[in-house]
């Protein structure tokens, strides 16, 4: 962690408008891309977004950054309450995404914008704890260990998570 993230660490924890600030225009982007992750209605994971950051303002003096990072502190904040939203509301669109037809015969002239949206649609089919780990993993660049930290569970069991993914989306994509 930087100097200037701690000091508007701090600020924050004072009360000071300038550390909330800073803190949300850091990582805003950050919770919104995961809290989407899993919360598929732009509304729904928008106000989620927003409780994060009331919720990582509210606990602030628990953040301990000898533990970690505030990006992965804050990170698990939004993977908890995104995991809270889905649970409390029903995904209706998740009846509509079994329906879709993603094995679309390709032959070796697909173009590799016609790879691209099969694999689009077949990681549409995923669930969103799958989703949420190709993400991290590949779109954010986290370590199994960030990652780990943030949905709380071990690495170990990530990678083999992730390997069963991977398996899952070969197998959607050439059907």
């Amino acid at each position: 962690m930087d100097n200037l993230e701690q000091r508007m660490i701090d600020a924050a924890r004072r009360g000071e408008p300038e550390g909330y600030s800073y803190l949300m225009t850091r990582y805003s982007r950050r919770v919104l891309l995961l809290v989407t992750q899993v919360v598929s209605d732009a509304r729904d994971a928008e106000e989620v977004a927003q409780d994060v950051f009331v919720r990582a303002f509210d606990r602030l003096d628990m953040f301990d950054q000898g533990r970690g990072s505030f990006g992965v502190w804050i990170g698990r904040i939004a993977w908890n309450l995104a995991l809270n939203a889905t649970r409390s509301h029903k995904l209706e669109d998740l009846e509509i995404l079994d329906n879709l037809d993603i094995h679309e015969e390709l032959d070796d002239s697909a173009s590799e914008a016609q790879r691209i949206t099969l694999l689009d649609k077949a990681i549409e089919r995923l669930r969103p704890e799958e989703r949420t780990l190709l993400h991290l993993h590949y779109y954010d660049g986290h370590s199994l260990q960030e990652i780990a930290e943030i949905m709380d569970v071990g690495a170990g069991p990530l990678a083999s998570r992730l390997q069963r993914i991977r398996q899952k989306l070969t197998k959607l994509i050439s059907k």
